[in-house]
Parts: structure tokens; C-alpha cells; sequence
């Protein structure tokens, strides 16, 4: 069976506002350089929309989720989304290539099959963190942000977790075409004790290029 090419990072290049995207807003599609360059923007959006409910908030979780982020930008693999307005940074989206001795997919509390958690080079892609700033919600740039992180990727699919509390968030998406998987626990250092799994078994829609 061919596999599609290792995803490698993708590079910082940028792009005009998109389709569906309000006015003003910019969207910029990079790799660790971007990334570390809006660290503290990023961070700091972060904290502003997970430390609000419906989301669990633990003391500590601004520091780890910096020293979560610092981490990920040395996986060559890295790619992020930062949408601004001028200089300001009102959402983001990041992510990595799973790898194929990953243990995710048997940290679920129910097992699922093996069509699903086997792996190879390139096959899944990990949204691992998404956000937008309160005001900019509703306007597309959520949308904008989803669909300019995963067509630049190469992977075949991808997977992220969100908060059972977020029903909202998870009803969003499943519109746009993310399945529920499973749970699985968040772990001494996660952000939730539970996470909800989701799966988009495809990113063929989304492609450029």
C-alpha cells in the first residue's frame, strides 16, 4: 500500500484574509519560527479562553501548557495557524505528525479497532491546540483557522481531544466532519482529567495544491 510523503514542517508563509473570514483579519500559515516568534501572544490567548468555562482550569496550566508548547516546536514536524489583526493575535491552531510507535490510540479507556490505531509515516496529523478570541467567534475565523491548518498538511487524517464539557465545541466539530472516538484520561500533566477523542478520517476535502 502507498502511504503518502512524511509531513515535514511546513514553512512560514502567509496568505491574505480568507474566504469566510471578517475583514482585517490575517491569516498566517508557519512552522517552530512562527510559532516561537508569537509564543507569548499564543500563551497568552490561551489562558484567556481555557481558563473560562466550560473549561477545567488547573492552577498550574498556563506554565505547562508554555513548557507544552516550547516542546512541540522542536518536532520537525510542527505546523501552526495564527490569525492576527495588525499585531494582534485573536487565534491560533497547532499541531504534529503522530508518530507510529505512538501510544495514543491505546490510552483510550475503550479499545478501538485496528484499523483505526495503526500507523505508519505520515498517516495522522494531531490538532493539538485550537483557539479564538471571544470577539472574533462567530465570523468564520475559527473555520478559516481549521481548514488553512490541516490543507497544509499531508497527512491522510487527522485527531484531537477537547473537554467533554465543551458541547458546543464538539458540536462545531462534528460539522465539520470530526467523529467521536472514545476518552481517555488526561494524565498527571494533561490539561482535564478526561478528554473526549475525536477522528477526521479525512483531509482530502481540505487539500491545496
Amino acid at each position: 500500500m502507498a502511504h503518502p510523503r512524511f509531513a515535514g514542517s511546513v514553512g512560514c508563509r502567509e496568505a491574505d484574509s480568507l474566504a469566510g473570514v471578517d475583514g482585517g483579519v490575517r491569516l498566517r500559515v508557519g512552522g517552530a519560527g512562527l510559532a516561537v516568534a508569537r509564543m507569548d501572544a499564543i500563551c497568552e490567548l490561551y489562558d484567556a479562553v481555557f481558563s473560562e468555562p466550560p473549561f477545567f482550569w488547573r492552577d498550574d496550566e498556563s506554565s505547562l501548557h508554555r513548557a507544552r508548547l516550547s516542546g512541540l516546536v522542536e518536532d520537525p514536524t510542527f505546523g501552526v495557524v495564527v490569525a492576527e489583526v495588525g499585531t494582534e493575535v485573536v487565534g491560533f491552531a497547532y499541531g504534529f505528525t503522530l508518530a507510529v510507535d505512538t501510544t495514543r490510540w491505546s490510552r483510550l479507556i475503550e479499545p478501538v479497532s485496528s484499523e483505526v490505531s495503526r500507523e505508519w509515516p505520515g498517516r495522522t496529523f494531531v490538532l493539538f491546540d485550537y483557539a479564538v478570541e471571544r470577539a472574533h467567534r462567530g465570523r468564520g475565523v475559527g473555520r478559516g483557522i481549521h481548514d488553512a491548518l490541516l490543507a497544509s498538511r499531508r497527512e491522510e487524517r487527522a485527531t484531537l481531544t477537547v473537554q467533554p464539557t465543551a458541547v458546543a465545541t464538539k458540536r462545531i466539530y462534528e460539522h465539520w466532519r470530526w467523529r467521536w472516538l472514545g476518552q481517555l484520561e488526561g494524565g498527571a500533566e494533561g490539561a482535564a482529567p478526561l478528554f473526549d477523542v475525536y477522528l477526521r478520517d479525512s483531509l482530502g476535502d481540505l487539500a491545496v495544491g
